[in-house]
């Protein structure tokens, strides 16, 4: 997510703003997965000088205009989303994307021209859009209009990750309209939930080749399938693309269902409603096995036999860095801790449905458990352990509760 890093890292490597920035983040990586107390000190540290030096930074008409100074809030931001764990509409959660968002309008339309510029702009447009979406916060229309501002420096179409993102932010719209009753009447709101729905799956349906994945039927299932099959996606990006397309057709479909009930929670008479709400649970169901079904690639590197079945498709092989057969049997190599740590949240917005079978969520606790055990992940026992007690936690809490997209994006 931060490939541009580097270059603007080496050519501004005396930028004091920027190098404070980068230290804060990696200690406070550093403590996140091995923690310790010296790391959470020293990197509170670099972070306290990090806000004093792009402070100074932003106060020199020269510095404030450079990619190093964005980059250093977009750092600083991370280095929240890393140690806050509760998403806030307040304090430094979402101050220093504000900050960026500002920073971008000072900056002009130049920006957009250069290619590694327009990709930490198209960071900051996602880190944004997922900020609000977390947090409940409205979508910002400068957020919008700078996402209209990159689509016209982007080939067309766009990728199917920068469309969901367009299809993500009318659902925050959406379902934000409806909390505050902006839209009040049932029917409209149906309506329109129906036809966000129905974009999702058209975005699905259409995806180009190279964002396809394959479905492979097993004969006998292992602990990692929930159903006879699974997917094989030709890189993880892909998955991940999927995988938000599924949580949020969930999330979607459940606002669908609950709008064909009454007050007292009882389904509304007539076929029209009984048949919405029919079409809605199924949608859930399936996605939730789907999510499933993305499972067995990442969460513990594929046997041979694995990757024969699918070489066999003439799909794009598994990336060299996963189930290469390199690493020590019964370990698992390091490359599978974040893809399988990705996996948590879709995961939780699967199993904490009302309307999947007891036995999914059974089985989503126990490849959790699994996560725990086997990578070492601990946030994954903390999301089985919330399952496993029925607490219904607030999907947008358990995303920060992760990192954010710090690890989850």
């Amino acid at each position: 997510p931060f490939d541009f890093l580097q270059r603007v890292y080496s050519q501004t490597s005396k930028d004091v703003h920027l190098s404070r920035s980068v230290d804060a983040v990696a200690l406070a990586y550093l403590n996140s997965q091995r923690p310790s107390g010296r790391a959470e000190v020293e990197a509170r540290r670099s972070y306290v000088s990090a806000i004093q030096c792009t402070r100074d930074a932003l106060q020199t008409p020269h510095l404030a205009q450079q990619d190093s100074t964005l980059l250093a809030v977009l750092l600083l931001d991370l280095y929240e989303k890393i140690t806050t764990r509760e998403p806030v509409f307040q304090g430094a959660w979402a101050a220093h994307l504000d900050g960026a968002l500002t920073l971008v309008k000072l900056r002009g339309d130049e920006q957009f021209s250069e290619p590694s510029t327009r990709r930490m702009l198209i960071r900051l447009s996602t880190n944004m859009l997922i900020s609000c979406v977390a947090s409940g916060r409205p979508v910002l229309n400068d957020l919008v209009n700078l996402r209209h501002t990159i689509a016209a420096h982007l080939p067309t179409p766009p990728d199917p990750k920068w469309q969901e993102s367009d299809l993500v932010i009318e659902f925050a719209r959406l379902r934000q309209a409806i909390s505050n009753d902006v839209l009040a009447d049932r029917n409209e709101a149906t309506v329109a939930l129906i036809e966000l729905d129905s974009k999702f799956l058209k975005l699905g349906m259409q995806v180009p080749p190279a964002w396809q994945y394959t479905t492979i039927q097993v004969d006998t299932k292992s602990e990692h399938h929930y159903e006879s099959y699974h997917h094989i996606h030709p890189a993880e990006h892909v998955c991940q693309m999927w995988n938000t397309l599924r949580a949020t057709r969930i999330l979607l479909n459940e606002l669908i269902r609950s709008r064909c009930m009454d007050w007292q929670g009882r389904l509304n008479a007539g076929s029209r409603f009984r048949a919405i709400h029919e079409r809605a649970t199924g949608a859930i169901k399936q996605m939730a096995m789907d999510i499933c079904a993305s499972l067995p690639q990442y969460i513990d590197g594929p046997p041979m036999s694995f990757l024969q079945a699918f070489d066999q498709t003439g799909s794009p092989s598994v990336s060299s860095d996963l189930g290469n057969g390199t690493f020590p049997i019964g370990r698992p190599h390091p490359s599978y801790y974040l893809p399988c740590y990705r996996l948590i949240y879709p995961l939780y917005v699967a199993a904490q449905s009302s309307v999947v079978p007891l036995s999914l969520s059974k089985w989503v606790v126990g490849q959790l458990r699994f996560m725990a055990d086997y990578h070492a992940i601990k946030n994954a026992m903390t999301v089985a352990d919330l399952l496993e007690l029925g607490q219904k936690t607030d999907v947008g809490h358990i995303y920060a509760m992760l990192g954010s997209y710090a690890f989850v994006c």
